[in-house]
């Protein structure tokens, strides 16, 4: 009778430690899974946002979205404004964002927003560029005419002493800036020569600064 006590507590404890070893395993198994889902999970949130980080972008509180038509790839403002005549408007870049932040602009904190506006070329220059320079100052004088604002191309003007208008004037150099020559005048330096340069992104970055402050006023 003793022994069958002993034999029957040698099963039941035995049994117990099988249960326990058993639950062990399933709890590492439900830990392997939550761990695996886990990870799987992070993986999926990381590859959205960093797609999504390709296509959207933010720049000087403008939302701008990557497109594509044909083999181009346009960053499109979703960000848009109120013309005069109440109509939405916004543009098209051909620049990464990213990339217009790092032209630098002197003095870009003193840019104003002038009713009329002059620029001119270099001498003996024409920023054609392979067909960039047609679209740069096409979008540029779009822009302005939308904001209100008229631009016009005037080689025999220059800088205002009294600033009453800005003056661009587009020339080449060895690196794409903007810089302030004198009051509300610049010059546009664009990185290249008439056969290929960079007129679009010295233009866009121009662009970008003059449709920030523009919403800033009718916001």
């Amino acid at each position: 009778m003793i022994k069958e006590k002993k034999q029957t507590n040698i099963s039941k404890k035995k049994e117990e430690f099988e249960n326990e070893r058993s639950e062990n395993q399933e709890n590492k198994i439900l830990k392997m899974i939550f761990l695996i889902v886990g990870v799987v999970f992070l993986l999926i949130a990381g590859i959205y946002f960093y797609t999504q980080s390709q296509i959207n972008f933010t720049y000087k509180n403008i939302e701008f979205q990557k497109t594509k038509i044909g083999e181009i790839d346009f960053y499109e403002t979703k960000t848009l404004a109120t013309a005069d005549d109440g109509s939405l408007f916004g543009f098209r870049l051909r620049t990464k964002p990213s990339v217009l932040e790092n032209i630098p602009f002197e003095n870009v904190d003193e840019l104003r927003l002038m009713k009329v506006n002059g620029y001119t070329y270099e001498d003996n220059k024409t920023f054609d560029c392979e067909g960039d320079g047609v679209i740069a100052m096409a979008n540029l004088q779009r822009l302005f005419s939308k904001q209100g604002m008229s631009v016009l191309r005037d080689p025999n003007s220059g800088c205002d002493s009294e600033g009453r208008y800005n003056y661009f004037t587009l020339k080449y150099g060895s690196a794409t800036e903007i810089n302030e020559i004198g009051l509300n005048c610049y010059e546009i330096v664009i990185q290249g020569n008439d056969a290929q340069c960079q007129i679009l992104p010295a233009t866009e970055k121009l662009m970008v600064e003059l449709y920030s402050r523009y919403l800033s006023i009718k916001q």
